[in-house]
């Protein structure tokens, strides 16, 4: 039975607590590269699609998807300079989606409706946006990420078909990688089961996993849905690459994961993505029993993905936690479970929430350098 029978950490549409949670955060919804100058793309949060486009000033603007005219999608329209025009009857609107030009109408009709707008941020090859209640808290910044010393940024996304949290839940899932990445995790000599402590911190939460040889492994929880670690990765076979990942719920069973990595060293040797097999499908391959992961390409590209989708996806589109036996491998699932029902009842009965923040003195890894965390977290 599940510990927080008053709580739905998966359904996020229709003003759900879970996703009124993740509005108020700035969340990705599309890579950066995706969104060029003079074409409007469709991108959906929380269930409810937008509008995205990049004007000829290069500034990406997202805007309400609905035309207030008669309610077809804007993203079939035309970019004009910085606004947009509905290619269903012509209405304009200007960079601030002020009503512009609305043929067959008055000027002064124009003047009197506008687009809503939200604020837009573009940071290490995606594109954020703010949805939520009021004026959206300060932006985040990951310095680990923009540090050109530490490797080539690569800025990759991917659509899966199952609810966000449980790839929340899995990116603090120590246990996991020995098996689900155990051929990949094997050749950087993670070949032990650790034992995991967690605890919550001012920014989300930490992990430290302790394997039997005394080497231990870092990972950080940023509220609500942001994981910065160390990962291997098949881009670089030499060390692993810093990993900052937000997992972004589109609606209740699709999830936008949007993945920064600063690589050292690119295995040369690793096919483009344009020519290998979408992931989707050789992940939907081994679903259906017609493969095993042992048999998937070990260098494809985006192999933990297919990887993962398979562990994830196998739990169901949206997963029944009222069944699970939890065991001491998951003290970070119920650490990361304990603080989001907090602040999701806080925000059901109108208390005030955690302030999330990033301290002055975070160093990443400092938790294995010395300052160690208690034996056992709860």
């Amino acid at each position: 039975m599940s510990l927080y029978p008053d709580v739905d950490f998966a359904r996020v549409e229709g003003g759900a607590l879970a996703g009124r949670l993740v509005a108020r955060f700035w969340q990705p919804v599309a890579l950066a590269g995706k969104c060029v100058a003079g074409r409007a793309m469709r991108v959906k949060l929380l269930g409810t699609h937008y509008t995205l486009y990049r004007g000829e000033d290069g500034q990406p603007r997202m805007t309400q998807d609905r035309c207030p005219h008669r309610g077809t999608s804007l993203a079939y329209g035309w970019v004009e300079g910085n606004g947009m025009r509905c290619r269903y009857h012509g209405w304009k609107f200007d960079a601030e989606g002020r009503g512009e030009e609305f043929p067959a109408e008055s000027e002064a009709y124009a003047r009197s409706l506008s687009l809503r707008s939200y604020p837009v941020r573009e940071y290490l090859g995606l594109i954020f946006c703010y949805v939520g209640e009021g004026e959206p808290p300060e932006f985040p910044r990951f310095p680990e990420l923009e540090d050109d010393s530490r490797g080539t940024l690569l800025t990759q996304a991917v659509v899966l078909d199952y609810n966000f949290f449980q790839r929340v839940e899995n990116d603090h899932d120590e246990a996991h990688v020995f098996f689900t990445h155990k051929h990949l995790m094997a050749k950087y000599g993670l070949d032990q089961i650790p034992k995991v402590a967690a605890e919550e911190t001012e920014h989300g939460l930490v992990v430290v996993s302790t394997r039997q040889d005394g080497r231990k492994r870092v990972g950080y929880g940023f509220m609500p849905n942001v994981l910065l670690r160390e990962v291997p990765i098949p881009q670089d076979r030499t060390k692993m690459s810093i990993l900052l990942a937000w997992r972004v719920p589109m609606d209740d069973t699709t999830t936008f994961s949007a993945m920064v990595n600063r690589v050292g060293t690119f295995n040369a040797a690793l096919p483009d993505l344009g020519e290998v097999e979408d992931p989707a499908e050789i992940a939907a391959r081994v679903m259906r029993c017609e493969i095993t992961l042992d048999e998937v390409d070990q260098n494809h590209p985006l192999l933990p993905i297919i990887q993962d989708t398979v562990a994830l996806g196998g739990q169901g589109v949206i997963a029944d936690r009222g069944a699970e036996h939890l065991g001491q491998s998951d003290k970070a699932i119920a650490v990361l479970r304990r603080m989001w029902a907090r602040e999701m009842r806080a925000l059901r009965d109108g208390k005030p929430l955690k302030t999330w923040r990033r301290p002055g003195d975070f160093e990443f890894g400092k938790e294995i350098a010395g300052a160690e965390l208690p034996a056992v977290a709860h």
